[in-house]
């Protein structure tokens, strides 16, 4: 589906619902303006941007000065009190049909918005629409995700306590998920917990386009303390397993037989194994080596690095029966 050919017109024109982005800030450095203007500049302009600055001390948002003057941004100030609480103070102000998260050091490729849209108004039963994204890993953007998932694609994930697409790429429906807040108990898992929570009562998909850039930073809180999110994240599907009347479902995948580099970076090669089966999908096997080589990079002297070079060499119907399409991790290359 394109703009051009929606009953409401052109989107890029300015038409269509109006949508807020929720934008958490806290010490976003050198990040926080291609970040913003990712969102600016936006093909879709109907938005309400709201930005909490999450007691920010590094000077980001003197870096911005200049774009706050776009009277579509709002800006709040508060002592840092996590994302899950700045996110939720947000939502009690949002005036939007839809809403999307932007993390404040990503970046949104210009279409992400108008895509979204289009797709929820497509379908007014959704509760979210995902999509694709690359990795940011040294300035450089690397390993794009780009597989469509289907209403029951994503029920399954959702099923298997997975979440279908990484999480701040999702737009979310304000009739249906308005009245949902995000667990501030669960600080890093809370995402993982509110996506879990909007697809055991509604539909969402994901769209088969790359359309956000994630950025890895290597001295993310998460990474500095993978034990402490891993707990977390075991909460938290504790608290679906309750939900869901499964008091005795086994924890799933553990990772306990992964490598020390794996546990700090949250098992980013799990996201460099999916991209390589998206391009062997597409039939683009240099971009899939290049892939599968630039994980191998990663940490040389670590085989499961290698996996997603092995991917990229071994015949593709080979890989369908090693390895289903699931993400090994449900707060996947988490910051």
């Amino acid at each position: 589906m394109t703009a051009n050919v929606h009953p409401l017109g052109s989107v890029q024109a300015g038409g269509g619902p109006l949508v807020s982005i929720v934008m958490s800030v806290y010490n976003a450095g050198e990040y926080l303006r291609p970040s913003l203007l990712s969102i600016i500049n936006q093909t879709y302009r109907n938005l309400d941007i709201v930005i909490i600055d999450d007691g920010s001390t590094d000077g980001c948002f003197e870096t911005v000065q200049d774009l706050l003057h776009d009277e579509r941004i709002r800006v709040t100030h508060q002592a840092n009190a996590t994302k899950p609480v700045a996110v939720n103070r947000a939502l009690e102000t949002i005036r939007g049909e839809f809403y999307a998260i932007q993390d404040a050091d990503d970046i949104s490729h210009p279409k992400r918005i108008e895509r979204q849209v289009l797709a929820l108004l497509s379908k007014p039963h959704l509760a979210a629409a995902f999509c694709g994204n690359e990795l940011i890993i040294n300035g450089k953007s690397i390993a794009p995700l780009f597989s469509p998932k289907t209403e029951e694609d994503c029920r399954a994930y959702i099923n298997a306590f997975r979440m279908p697409a990484h999480d701040p790429t999702g737009m979310f429906r304000v009739s249906l998920v308005g009245d949902m807040r995000f667990d501030t108990s669960l600080p890093v898992a809370e995402t993982y917990d509110y996506i879990l929570r909007i697809g055991e009562r509604f539909p969402m998909i994901v769209l088969g386009e790359c359309l956000y850039s994630y950025r890895i930073l290597p001295n993310s809180l998460t990474r500095r303390a993978p034990l402490w999110r891993k707990q977390l994240e075991i909460d938290a599907f504790r608290r679906a397993c309750e939900r869901r009347g499964l008091h005795d479902e086994p924890l799933g995948k553990t990772s306990d037989r992964k490598s020390r580099n794996c546990m700090l970076d949250n098992n980013i090669a799990a996201h460099f194994m999916k991209s390589v089966l998206d391009l062997r999908r597409s039939n683009r096997r240099w971009s899939a080596l290049k892939v599968g080589w630039r994980c191998a990079c990663l940490h040389p002297t670590d085989p499961h690095y290698y996996k997603a070079l092995a991917y990229a060499l071994i015949p593709h119907g080979v890989t369908s029966h090693l390895r289903r399409d699931f993400p090994s991790g449900s707060l996947e290359a988490a910051k």
